[in-house]
C-alpha cells in the first residue's frame, strides 16, 4: 500500500484537528492581546439637520445659519474621539448653514467670531493650533498666525496625529460653498478664559 495517501485515518485526523484549534486559540489570543495597540482614534460620522431646527439660529433671507456649541465632555464625545477638548478649554461649535435659495453661496469660518454673554469677542482657533493642544499638549495661542512646521515634538498623542489632524480638518469649516437647497456645516474651535466651557455666564 502506498503510505502516501489524501485520505488521513483518524488519529491523524484528529491531530490535524487539534492543532487547527490550536492555532486558532493562538490567533485569538494574538488579536485580544494586539487589540489596545490597533484600536487608535476614530472618526465619529456628525448628523447634520437643517439650520432652523437648532435653538440657536439666524436666517437672513433664504439663509439660514445655526450654531450648536458642544460644551460638555459627553456631547464632544459623540463628535471627536477625544477628552483633551474639554481638558484644554477648547469648545468646538458646530455651524450649519441652510441655503434655501436658488444661488450658492460661500461661507468662511475665519469670519465668525463668537460673542459671550459679557459682550466678549473671541476669535476661533486655527485647527493646526487644536492639533498642538491635542498631539503635543501645548497650550493653544490666541494668535491666527500661522504654526511654523514641522510641529515640535514632545509628550501626548503622537501616535495618532495623523487620524486627529485629518479628522478635525475635515470636519472644521473652512472655505465651504453652499449649493442651493442645501445643507452644510463644518466645526470652529473657541478657547474661553480660564478654561471654560460654557459659552453662556
Amino acid at each position: 500500500m502506498n503510505p502516501i495517501q489524501l485520505k488521513a485515518s483518524p488519529p491523524q485526523s484528529y491531530k490535524v484537528t487539534s492543532a487547527i484549534l490550536l492555532f486558532s486559540h493562538l490567533l485569538f489570543f494574538f488579536v485580544c492581546s494586539c487589540a489596545p495597540v490597533i484600536a487608535g482614534y476614530k472618526s465619529l460620522k456628525v448628523r447634520i439637520e437643517p439650520a432652523k431646527s437648532y435653538p440657536f439660529h439666524q436666517q437672513q433671507g433664504d439663509i439660514t445659519i445655526a450654531a450648536d456649541p458642544y460644551e460638555t465632555k459627553e456631547r464632544i464625545k459623540t463628535a471627536f474621539d477625544l477628552k483633551e477638548l474639554e481638558q484644554k478649554g477648547i469648545v468646538p461649535v458646530h455651524i450649519i448653514i441652510s441655503n434655501d435659495g436658488e444661488d450658492p453661496i460661500v461661507i468662511s469660518g475665519q469670519d465668525i467670531n463668537l460673542l459671550d454673554s459679557n459682550n466678549r469677542s473671541f476669535e476661533p482657533l486655527p485647527v493646526d493650533e487644536v492639533v498642538r493642544a491635542i498631539v503635543y499638549k501645548e497650550g493653544p495661542r490666541t494668535s491666527r498666525s500661522p504654526s511654523p512646521l514641522p510641529f515640535p515634538r514632545g509628550s501626548g498623542r503622537r501616535g495618532d496625529a495623523f487620524e486627529i489632524e485629518t479628522d478635525l480638518t475635515n470636519k472644521s469649516l473652512r472655505d465651504l460653498r453652499v449649493a442651493p437647497k442645501t445643507n452644510a456645516a463644518g466645526f470652529v474651535f473657541f478657547r474661553l478664559p480660564n478654561n471654560r466651557m460654557k459659552l453662556g455666564g
